[in-house]
């Protein structure tokens, strides 16, 4: 097993990356709040255009989504920040009032956010319009008209957004195809060395949002279904090349991640790919190869020349069409189960604000905003080493900001001149904030706090610089302290359910796979006679996949293993990271969790000979599976030999043996939960 990646560094707080691809967006977001800060002033109503600004961070949210699921999400955030600000109107007037409603907005705010992946600015934006709320003059009977103000300043972000995204409606799922074949080159160029695993995983996910871009869009179009077809053979590639490997971990020859570069660049421009020669596709070039090998290498060839090339995958081979996409933000509904991340990260939200504005109301503070808000933001890292960062970040970044804050409010600007301030304050944190946290904060602080100035004009600088800094730093510290006191192993401890999962996904989609290939009937399982009973798949996927049709159920149980998979991986990174010193279970579960992951894409790829017959029938092959998971939980170690209820495919029965003795070593070293008493009993 190779080594897990390890706990990130403290001192990647400062690492910076490059930022790509982000020019359109910082523009975007500029003129979002530029533009009714401007119609404001030319009206004379300057705090109309500030509450239209509440509305001006939905630019910021799904940059790489398509251009139809941008279009149907940005207003549900528009709808949240414009409830985000009311409640902000309405706890102003007491310390405690805006403290606890702050802290309530964060707790929900954070727990949607994670719930659903929605990517960066994520909840912040929502706590933040709150904050700045708070500071407007009292005036609850024109709650309405603010909340107004502030939808409308979000469907103004939102025509700009779809104006700009619109001629390049196809650029997300084109880029998203350019980064797939990338991927796949990186995986190929693994292929025998200890990255191949990690390689395998990061092509994987690429390839599924790939197919999540294309099926979040609309349309027919021609270069949808261009993109589709590279969608279809990517995946090809993809299972030739885990076919491959199951027989010989021989490096495959430069030519095909060459040949995959060469054509994610022609994509990533609009133009049509070329691609090289890739050799004989009957293999004959490599005569001292293994029979399997020589076919495993002839397949991946015809793949990747497939890909470019529809007609050159030769007779037989399947028709490069669109492939079954998965459903819209599939399985929503199990993202607030109780095994999900949301529910610890939101509580930790809520809590640090409360805390951190109770101490600043204890201090004397006049405005106690800030302290809550900068603990929300801190707590939005998911383990104590990603808070332990951002912590560092937003202290130091602040620190900074207030100062650059200073010195613009001291020289008594023009309102012009803050005007276009806050454009470029606003499009420039847009492109830092992918380079470093800490950098687009220096930015971000002096933006609020224009905005603040503009809620509340004559306020001397340093009664508005002071606070924010004193209360940031008060709420980072607040917030590392919640992390690190309130479930730090949180990851950890929903790691062995997210592994029993990809095991429960694995066991049901091979069944289904073996069952279209005329072991048992689809939705069934054989017994050992051949009658079939049911196994209770139908109730797990749902009523409806099952009454969809055997290609739909394969359908919906790839997508549920590939869930699976990303998820038990997300955990296991989560995990590491929450270590600071003593026992690390994340290293004692690191070998199930790869080898449960070799067993699901070999499983996934379906290579040739995986769908031979099942000698005890595909009943005690759901059964092996699943005592294996009742393993990793709470159930106690099979006493029968379940490797010989699988179909004889070596490398499908080596997988499994592997896992099977990696949660039996995992057990042993004390990092799975104990076999409860009803499993002790049976």
């Amino acid at each position: 097993m190779p080594a897990p990646a390890g706990p990130s560094r403290f001192g990647s707080a400062f690492g910076v990356a490059r930022p790509r691809g982000r020019l359109r967006l910082a523009v975007v977001s500029a003129l979002a709040f530029a533009v009714p800060l401007t119609v404001g002033q030319l009206a004379g109503r300057l705090e109309y255009g500030l509450l239209a600004t509440f509305g001006a961070f939905t630019a910021a949210y799904f940059p790489d989504a398509a251009l139809a699921f941008r279009a149907r999400a940005l207003p549900l955030v528009g709808l949240g920040l414009a409830g985000s600000a009311a409640i902000g109107v309405a706890v102003a007037g007491a310390s405690w009032t805006i403290a606890v409603g702050i802290s309530v907005l964060a707790a929900v705010a954070t727990l949607l956010v994670r719930a659903f992946d929605v990517p960066a600015p994520g909840a912040y934006p929502f706590v933040i319009s709150c904050a700045v709320a708070t500071q407007l003059p009292e005036d609850v009977e024109r709650t309405g008209e603010r909340v107004a103000l502030t939808l409308a300043g979000a469907a103004f972000a939102w025509l700009l957004a779809m104006a700009v995204a619109l001629p390049d409606r196809h650029g997300p799922a084109r880029r998203a195809a350019g980064t797939a074949l990338t991927r796949l080159a990186d995986m190929l160029e693994a292929i025998g060395t200890p990255d191949y695993d990690s390689a395998r995983h990061d092509a994987a996910q690429a390839l599924r949002h790939l197919r999540t871009v294309l099926r979040e869009g609309s349309g027919q179009g021609r270069s949808r279904q261009a993109l589709s077809v590279v969608a279809f053979g990517a995946q090809h590639v993809f299972d030739a090349a885990v076919s491959l490997v199951t027989v010989t971990r021989d490096p495959v020859a430069p030519v095909f991640p060459e040949a995959l570069r060469e054509l994610a660049a022609g994509i990533q421009v609009g133009a049509g790919g070329t691609i090289a020669d890739l050799g004989d596709p009957a293999g004959t070039d490599l005569p001292d190869a293994p029979d399997a090998a020589a076919r495993a290498r002839s397949a991946l060839r015809l793949a990747v020349a497939g890909l470019a090339e529809p007609g050159a995958a030769g007779p037989g081979a399947a028709a490069p069409t669109a492939a079954p996409l998965p459903a819209v933000r599939a399985e929503w509904g199990r993202r607030l189960d109780r095994d999900s991340l949301a529910w610890p990260l939101a509580a930790r939200a809520g809590l640090a604000g409360l805390v951190a504005a109770a101490l600043a109301i204890a201090a004397g503070v006049e405005h106690p905003y800030w302290a809550p808000a900068a603990a929300a933001t801190v707590v939005q890292g998911s383990t104590v080493r990603a808070a332990g960062r951002r912590s560092l970040q937003r202290a130091a970044g602040t620190a900074l900001g207030a100062l650059v804050a200073l010195g613009i409010l001291s020289v008594q600007l023009p309102v012009w001149w803050l005007i276009a301030m806050i454009a470029v304050l606003e499009g420039g944190a847009q492109v830092l904030m992918a380079a470093n946290y800490g950098l687009a904060t220096v930015l971000v602080t002096p933006l609020a706090l224009i905005l603040v100035e503009f809620a509340r004009p004559g306020t001397p600088p340093s009664e508005l610089v002071a606070p924010r800094l004193l209360d940031t730093l008060l709420g980072c510290v607040v917030g590392l302290v919640v992390v690190l006191s309130l479930w730090p192993h949180a990851a950890e401890r929903r790691l062995p359910r997210a592994l029993a999962d990809s095991l429960d996904a694995t066991g049901d989609l091979l069944v289904l796979r073996l069952a279209a290939n005329g072991t048992g009937p689809a939705g069934r399982v054989g017994t050992a006679d051949g009658t079939g009973t049911a196994d209770g798949l139908e109730a797990d996927r749902g009523v409806g996949a099952a009454q969809a049709g055997p290609e739909a159920e394969l359908a919906a149980a790839r997508e549920r293993l590939e869930m699976a998979l990303a998820r038990m991986t997300a955990l296991h990174a989560d995990a590491e990271d929450e270590q600071l010193r003593g026992r690390r279970t994340a290293d004692l579960l690191w070998p199930a969790v790869v080898a449960a992951r070799r067993l699901g894409y070999l499983v996934l790829a379906a290579p040739a000979g995986l769908h031979g017959p099942a000698p005890a029938g595909l009943a005690r092959v759901s059964a092996a599976f699943q005592a294996c998971a009742d393993a990793v939980t709470s159930g106690p170690q099979p006493a029968e030999d379940l490797v010989g209820a699988l179909p004889t495919f070596v490398p499908l029965r080596t997988e499994f043996a592997a896992c099977a003795d990696a949660v039996r070593a995992a057990r042993t070293a004390g990092a799975l939960p104990p076999p409860s008493r009803r499993s002790r009993q049976a």
